[in-house]
């Protein structure tokens, strides 16, 4: 498993802050939720993970961004990005809210809650089923 310090999400709508922050933060570059917040698109419950907006902000940072909803993965195969994930950086979105990926060992997967910091950990095909029902997303952060 990684080791993130992921400071917890500092307003109900910041979970993406959140996990962007500990990412950029395991990388060495400082910066505050607030700062990510206003590089980002809000959406009715917090920011959108799949614009050009949120990969403007991370390249200038220094990293790409891949975004893929839980059903338009490479060759329909959702290990395949959550091992590049596990070698690079990753965020996983169930409906409204955002997780740190911590770890993968297919076919287990280890999340990280920036609401608490609670660290989750589901196998592939219940992540999936959950995604399904509440409109997932992965995320694939990787450094330029």
């Amino acid at each position: 498993m990684k080791n993130y310090s992921l400071v917890p999400q500092e307003r109900v709508d910041y979970c993406l802050c959140s996990v962007l922050q500990a990412i950029l933060k395991s990388h060495n570059i400082s910066t505050s939720q607030r700062d990510i917040a206003d590089n980002l698109t809000p959406s009715d419950k917090g920011f959108l993970a799949h614009d050009d907006r949120i990969k403007a902000f991370l390249r200038s940072r220094g990293f790409n961004y891949d975004f893929y909803w839980y059903n338009e993965t490479p060759f329909n195969e959702p290990d395949m990005i959550l091992r590049d994930m596990q070698d690079n950086d990753g965020i996983i979105g169930i409906g409204q809210h955002t997780y740190l990926m911590a770890g993968f060992n297919d076919p287990s997967i280890k999340l990280i809650d920036p609401g608490d910091n609670a660290i989750i950990k589901r196998d592939i095909y219940e992540l999936l089923k959950e995604m399904k029902s509440h409109e997932g997303l992965f995320g694939l952060i990787k450094k330029l």
